[in-house]
């Protein structure tokens, strides 16, 4: 036997009995608690100084081997393993003996891994982040900064909407006609007719509408229907729609020709006068014209309580489409041209609804002046320029949101000092108007004479070459546009976008050069000419440009 190298210290120490502790726990017998052995556990004062040895692994009920100062956090959990108190490997689990009760490692596996702290002990854990931090986190300067400036550009943004306004500008004649004939008819119980024309974007419907909500002690006594064509599967589908709107006792309509006798017997039966109201009319021409004349000739029949009031683009749809309309002067519409706004008209628009958003100009007057310009000269749209002027504001409060993020922590000052006063937002200047012209008309707009601007030539001229060398009097908008960019590259010439394309034809629509047949796809929209070539040319008063463009071809 050899003899014992363990110091006299070390032998007055008695040390626990680990194996018979496991035999025990094995056999189902009593373990006493890590409590009641550690309280058997004496130091002597001398072994309190030895340093761990790092290849002798002593159990962890000695916790002589553990010196005071010790500090540990409780360890990562690892990706692979689902108890929520396995300890990483190489390292020690703390928790104290509520969480040692409640956790489900065996009592054996608890002793091995577990190590007691006192109160004490707890309290000198490490820190987490949570414990530096205050109530509220701290925010960069340059955040704050950034919404200070954004909340100006949001309120222009919300300003610059196409939505119905409060108050109509530059339409106050139109407005007193419309109203003027709700009066007459309407309240003196008179069917009659109103057909509204005019280009898109220069207030038809909204200036409808804005009268129908205002004059509703006018239509009190009055039953309103109102439909946008555009919304219908098909032309047919106009009649079951508004036989369902007037009856009203949710019964589906008659199939075929009869619901169009039974429409005539409710228009012509005792009741309320039946205020009609249909948006996009033109959606509703079909082969002979049959819809149109039944719709405008129901004010018309006998005891008849119909008025109604059609809204389209082209100027002279009764003229050119419903010429029997004319043979009967009773059944004759009577005709609201809105024309398109002028300069000064789209600049007090804008004015008046920037003058909505509190707090510092954004928009710089010049930038102002030069979108109405260019939107006058090119369709007198006040939707265009309202979406231009919003997609500048985008563009600047970009600009300033890549700039205030790039700010070097010296230029911000410390969250704690003095509030950073609102700092002066960056305005929208006449660059930034004119990138987002040339992002949406294309190439600088020309004008041309007076009469028709250079773009609306070129695209009647396109549609000229198209219908000549096809035979096809009807083309679709996608072919005309395709042809319309071979032309102006040819005649090197700038160009403008497809979405911009269909407006100058809605444009030439209202003039009577084209008709359009529209459907849900822009490109599928069907264009045709509605005069001969020898009237093109007289309206144009350009033969140069109509014959380069004709010989020069696709």
């Amino acid at each position: 036997m050899m003899p014992s190298t363990r110091s006299k210290s070390q032998s007055s120490i008695p040390f626990p009995k680990t194996k018979a502790a496991k035999t025990q726990a094995k056999a189902g017998l009593p373990v006493r608690s890590r409590s009641e052995t550690i309280a058997t556990v004496t130091l002597s004062p001398a072994f309190k100084e030895l340093p761990l040895s790092p290849r002798k692994r002593l159990g962890d009920d000695n916790l002589c081997n553990i010196p005071k100062s010790l500090q540990c956090s409780p360890p990562k959990q690892s990706c692979n393993e689902k108890s929520p108190l396995s300890p990483a490997k190489g390292r020690r689990l703390i928790f104290d003996e509520n969480q040692a009760a409640a956790s489900p490692l065996s009592p054996v596996k608890k002793r091995e891994d577990a190590v007691v702290l006192s109160p004490q002990k707890r309290g000198q854990e490490t820190p987490t982040s949570s414990s530096h931090r205050g109530p509220h986190e701290r925010k960069s300067v340059g955040s704050r900064l950034f919404k200070q400036e954004a909340t100006c550009y949001q309120k222009v943004k919300c300003a610059l909407n196409t939505a119905v306004p409060e108050h109509l500008l530059a339409r106050d004649q139109e407005t007193a006609s419309i109203l003027s004939f709700l009066k007459k008819h309407v309240s003196s119980e008179k069917p009659g007719s109103l057909y509204i024309s005019g280009a898109p974007g220069t207030g038809k419907t909204a200036c409808l509408n804005k009268l129908l909500q205002e004059n509703k002690e006018v239509l009190k006594d009055c039953k309103t229907v109102y439909i946008n064509c555009m919304s219908l599967r098909s032309s047919q589908a106009i009649f079951p729609f508004i036989a369902e709107e007037i009856s009203g006792n949710g019964k589906p309509p008659l199939p075929g020709k009869d619901v169009v006798r039974q429409l005539e017997k409710l228009v012509t039966s005792k009741g309320p006068m039946i205020l009609l109201v249909l948006d996009e009319l033109d959606q509703l021409d079909s082969k002979g014209h049959d819809i149109l004349y039944t719709v405008f000739e129901w004010p018309w029949l006998t005891n008849s309580r119909v008025v109604l009031i059609g809204i389209a683009n082209a100027l002279d749809l009764t003229d050119r489409i419903l010429p029997r309309l004319q043979a009967r002067s009773q059944c004759k519409p009577q005709l609201l041209n809105f024309s398109p706004y002028t300069k000064d008209q789209i600049v007090t628009i804008l004015q008046d609804r920037l003058a909505q958003a509190s707090g510092d100009p954004v928009l710089d007057n010049a930038a102002i002046q030069f979108c109405a310009r260019k939107v006058s000269a090119v369709s007198g749209d006040a939707r265009k320029a309202l979406d231009i002027c919003r997609r500048a504001v985008e563009i600047v409060e970009s600009d300033v949101r890549s700039q205030t993020v790039l700010k070097p922590r010296s230029e911000c000052a410390s969250p704690t000092k003095e509030a950073v006063p609102a700092p002066v937002p960056k305005k929208v200047s006449l660059p930034h108007i004119s990138r987002v012209i040339s992002d949406v008309y294309g190439d600088k707009m020309s004008t041309g004479s007076e009469t028709f601007p250079l773009q609306q030539k070129l695209v009647v001229c396109s549609l000229l070459l198209l219908t000549q060398q096809s035979k096809i009097k009807e083309v679709a908008m996608g072919k005309l546009y395709d042809t319309y960019s071979k032309v102006c590259r040819k005649q090197q010439m700038g160009m403008v976008g497809q979405s911009e394309c269909l407006s100058l034809c809605q444009l030439l629509e209202t003039r009577g050069i084209l008709g359009l047949k529209r459907a849900k796809e822009a490109r599928l929209t069907k264009v045709s000419l509605k005069i001969e070539e020898r009237d093109i040319e007289h309206a144009f008063k350009d033969k140069v440009l109509i014959g380069n463009v004709l010989h020069s071809g696709i």
